[in-house]
C-alpha cells in the first residue's frame, strides 16, 4: 500500500492567507494471487545406496518417496501427494510401478552414476524436489 500526503487549497480568510488541510489518498494495489499454504517436502530413500558399476540391470533398486510429507498443511497426512521422477545420467528400466508411483522399483545399467530427482506436487499445486545419486562400486 502506497499513501501521498497532499495539501488541498481552501477558501482565502482574511489578510490573505489560506488554509491548508492536509488529505490522505490512498493507493491499493491488487492484493495476493497466490493460494494459501506451504509446499510439501520431497525425500528419496534408494535401496540399496549403490549398484555394482556396469551392472547391466542385474539389481533392482527402490526408489521410495513415501517419507515425502506436507507437514504444515496436511499434518495427519491425509490428502494425497503426486509424484514424479526423474533419472538423469545412466540408463534405466522400470521394473515395478512408473514415474509416477511413490515407490517404483528400477533396473540401472550401471555404466555411470545416476542423478535420481523426484518432484512431489500437493493438492494445492505447490511442489518440492528432493535429489538423490545412484553410487556404483567397483569389485
Amino acid at each position: 500500500m502506497v499513501s501521498h500526503r497532499r495539501h488541498v487549497p481552501t477558501a482565502h480568510r482574511g489578510r490573505g492567507l489560506r488554509t491548508v488541510f492536509p488529505v490522505l489518498v490512498l493507493l491499493v494495489g491488487p492484493g495476493c494471487t497466490e493460494a494459501p499454504g506451504r509446499p510439501p517436502i520431497a525425500r528419496i530413500a534408494l535401496t540399496p545406496a549403490a549398484i555394482i558399476a556396469h551392472d547391466n540391470f542385474q539389481t533392482e533398486v527402490t526408489l521410495d518417496g513415501s517419507g515425502s510429507a506436507d507437514p504444515i498443511d496436511d499434518p495427519d497426512r491425509k490428502r494425497p501427494l503426486t509424484f514424479e521422477w526423474t533419472i538423469e545420467g545412466d540408463e534405466f528400466r522400470f521394473e515395478q510401478g512408473d514415474a509416477t508411483s511413490g515407490k517404483p522399483v528400477v533396473r540401472f545399467r550401471g555404466d555411470r552414476p545416476a542423478t535420481i530427482l523426484l518432484t512431489v506436487t500437493d493438492e494445492d499445486g505447490r511442489d518440492a524436489i528432493a535429489t538423490e545419486h545412484m553410487r556404483l562400486t567397483v569389485q
